[in-house]
Formats: C-alpha cells, sequence, structure tokens
C-alpha cells in the first residue's frame, strides 16, 4: 500500500489580524513617503547604492522596479484590509511590518551617508522579505486574483531585497578599504553567492515567478553595467547568471504540479 504525498511543508494558518492589517498597510506607506521626511533631503530607495559604484552595480534605470514595488504593496495591503484579516497568515503581516519599515529605516541611513548602516538595515530586511515569502510558498490564497497580488507583491520585494543586499555589503566593504571598487574578482565572488542564494530560495518557494523574475531584472541591470563599463566578465557572467535563474525557476514550476507545493497558482 502507498500513499500519496500532497505537500512538502505544512500549510500556513490563516490567522493574520485586522490591527497588523492596518499596520502593514501604514508601514507600506511609509516606505514611499519616507524620502520626502529624511533630515538631509530626498532619499533613494533601498538597494540603490550607498558611496561608491562597484562594476557589480545595476545600470540606474534597472531600480525604477522599485515603483512597482512600493505600487503592489500598498495594493495587497489595501487587499488584506477589504479582504479581511483572516486572508492572510500573522506571520506574513510580521515580516511585511519589519520589511517595509526596514525599507524607510533604509532610505533614512542612505541620507545620512553610512553604508555601514544601510547595509544594516538591509540585512534585516532581507530576513524579513525571506520570512515573507516562504510564508506566501505555504499558504493556499483565495480568491485567485488575491493569490497573484500577493505572490506578486511579496515574490518581487524579496527577489529584489535578496539582490540588493548583496550590493550594500559590497559598498560597505569598499568603505573599509578592505576591497577596491575597481577589482573585479572579489565582486565576481559576490555575484556568485548572490546567484547562489537567489537559486537555494527559488527551490525552497517552488520557483514563485515574481521572486525568480526581480533577481533577473537584477541581473539584466548588472550584465548592461558591464556592457557599458567594457567588462565583459560581467558582462557574460551576469547573463549567464540571469539564465540559470529562468532555468531554475521554470523547472521548479514544472514540477511543483507533481511535488504538491502549497498555495500554487
Amino acid at each position: 500500500m502507498t500513499t500519496t504525498r500532497e505537500t512538502t511543508t505544512a500549510p500556513a494558518r490563516l490567522d493574520g489580524t485586522k490591527g497588523l492589517a492596518w499596520i502593514v498597510l501604514a508601514a507600506s506607506i511609509l516606505e514611499v513617503v519616507a524620502p520626502v521626511l529624511t533630515i538631509n533631503g530626498p532619499g533613494e530607495s533601498p538597494g540603490s547604492g550607498a558611496g561608491d559604484e562597484l562594476l557589480i552595480t545595476p545600470v540606474g534605470w534597472a531600480f525604477s522596479i522599485w515603483g512597482v514595488i512600493y505600487t503592489l504593496a500598498i495594493a495587497q495591503a489595501v487587499a488584506v484590509i477589504v479582504r479581511g484579516p483572516g486572508s492572510v497568515p500573522r506571520r506574513l503581516q510580521v515580516a511585511q511590518t519589519v520589511l517595509y519599515v526596514g525599507g524607510a529605516v533604509w532610505i533614512v541611513m542612505a541620507a545620512i551617508g553610512s553604508p555601514y548602516l544601510t547595509a544594516a538595515a538591509l540585512l534585516v530586511m532581507l530576513v524579513a522579505a525571506l520570512v515573507a515569502v516562504s510564508a506566501v510558498a505555504r499558504t493556499a490564497f483565495e480568491p485567485r486574483w488575491f493569490s497573484v497580488l500577493t505572490r506578486a507583491a511579496v515574490g518581487l520585494f524579496a527577489g529584489w531585497v535578496t539582490a540588493a543586499f548583496f550590493l550594500n555589503v559590497s559598498t560597505a566593504l569598499v568603505e573599509t578599504g578592505a576591497v577596491e571598487p575597481d577589482q573585479l574578482g572579489w565582486q565576481l565572488v559576490v555575484l556568485g553567492v548572490a546567484v547562489l542564494t537567489l537559486l537555494t530560495m527559488i527551490v525552497r518557494i517552488g520557483g514563485i515567478p515574481a521572486y525568480a523574475s526581480a533577481g533577473t531584472w537584477a541581473l539584466v541591470g548588472i550584465a548592461v553595467r558591464g556592457s557599458q563599463d567594457g567588462t565583459t566578465e560581467v558582462l557574460y557572467g551576469a547573463i549567464a547568471a540571469a539564465v540559470v535563474v529562468v532555468l531554475a525557476a521554470t523547472a521548479v514550476r514544472l514540477r511543483a504540479p507533481r511535488a504538491g507545493h502549497v498555495g500554487r497558482d
């Protein structure tokens, strides 16, 4: 006699609260208005770098993704209030609150001009983002439009923060004087670690498309930067990494129906 394994992990409980729902919405708005509240003038968005531009810094237009991320974050927070707090896990609400407040703190730290503090803020954001996207991967949301919105909002934010964290840590390393911004070797190592992190999470969360898309977008931006700078190692390395990320996400998604991932779209 054989049994069929229907889930890879236990589904998350839909135990969100009304209070947290409003806090998440407030936090999502705070990170959008934070740039105009900084004491040193308008700030930047998390991950846009603070200090020396590195060889693995995505091209400037790649950071426009923050407009989409912020819009989806607010839209998803509003949708939770409309549908009721019991439509999401409390764990997700807590993680989103930390993530969004962390984004606002990052902007303040960037305005101050400290790569160490921005890297620390992004570390907190990264942990919260990975907790959030993992909670989403374990949750079967209803109806479909709400599932798509939540997965897109959380997945895109988490994927971009994963890439942004390594960029900010690299900037902090340059600030310490341990490495130089024009040295290629160590930056390729950092890029490799970032890609491995993306791939690990893609497998863990069942290949949520938005997460993989954000990581791919970052890699495309890096490839364009490499092309502009004439750094062929960065150009081809980032292109190869982007292809691997897309193929991995596709393979995981194709396998998902057979593995029975919870909350699959």
